[in-house]
């Protein structure tokens, strides 16, 4: 019998999951993402590690499973984040070094190196879905028993109630990477942390999350109907999503609320000006 990490979930076929904060699978040597536990992979024969994109807590251990022999994959776009989690840090912070108090630790990781880039995969056990917006080189990995781990790019309705405004840089990109989703043909979809998903089951999950982008967008074209500094309208998404008011969460709200105004900018339902050192923006 092959050897499998020991608390893995079958799902169909070869496919597992292996079930943590972070959920990752597993396939006949081949690891999807990593949890933040090195014991369920203790023993286990891993020649392959894929990463679905280059947030830390998707790649914890991903030193140790490669200093015991497996091959690293991230995709190009998202390599420097594995091999060096502190470049991701200082792109929030506009390249200035934070304190650690005011990081997510879900951005807080151990380097990994990377063997190769996920645009060259050509491995029969999954297929590379290239699912972009949560970040620019985020991809799912579908494995041959149609099982479809879709990483971060997918938020099913219940972690919509612990995460009211998840992280994303690009919601044109989400949305486009949602109906990637719709789109494939798979029996299953593994969020990373949330559980597994009937295929059946999940045109409705799908259907929410964009509705949460385009409420987003009309709140925004709503309120900026009134002119609001960057700041200001960063706090009045928070304050509407429901967000805890600490550091590490206001600094992903930044992030992400400045992905939904470029996103309006580029569609020019809003223009951005500045005024008395201070960048403000208002619907058109």
């Amino acid at each position: 019998m092959p050897q499998i990490p020991y608390n893995a979930r079958h799902l169909a076929g070869d496919t597992y999951v292996v079930p943590a904060l972070t959920n990752a699978g597993f396939i006949e040597g081949l690891l999807i993402d990593t949890c933040e536990d090195e014991a369920p992979f203790a023993g286990v024969p891993i020649d392959l590690l894929a990463i679905t994109h280059g947030h830390a807590d998707h790649f914890s251990i991903g030193h140790v499973i490669r200093e015991a022999g497996a091959r690293v994959w991230v995709a190009r776009d998202d390599a420097s984040l594995v091999e060096n989690p502190d470049i991701n840090i200082r792109g929030m912070f506009s390249w200035a070094k934070p304190g650690d108090t005011l990081t997510t630790k879900l951005f807080q990781g151990v380097p990994c190196g990377v063997d190769e880039y996920i645009e060259d995969w050509d491995d029969p056990r999954a297929l590379a879905v290239p699912l972009p917006g949560h970040t620019m080189g985020h991809y799912g990995f579908l494995t041959r028993d149609r099982v479809l781990f879709s990483g971060d790019a997918f938020y099913p309705m219940d972690l919509w109630e612990r995460h009211p405004l998840p992280y994303a840089i690009d919601p044109g990109m989400v949305v486009s990477s949602l109906e990637r989703i719709r789109a494939t043909d798979c029996d299953w979809i593994v969020p990373a942390h949330a559980r597994p998903i009937a295929r059946e089951d999940a045109e409705e999950h799908i259907d929410f999350h964009i509705s949460q982008i385009r409420e987003i967008e009309e709140l925004l074209l709503d309120r900026l109907r009134t002119e609001h500094t960057t700041e200001q309208a960063i706090a009045m998404v928070s304050a509407q999503r429901g967000l805890s008011e600490n550091p590490p969460a206001y600094w992903l709200a930044v992030a992400t609320v400045k992905g939904f105004l470029g996103e309006l900018l580029s569609r020019r339902q809003i223009e951005f000006f500045v005024r008395e050192h201070a960048g403000w923006w208002r619907t058109v």
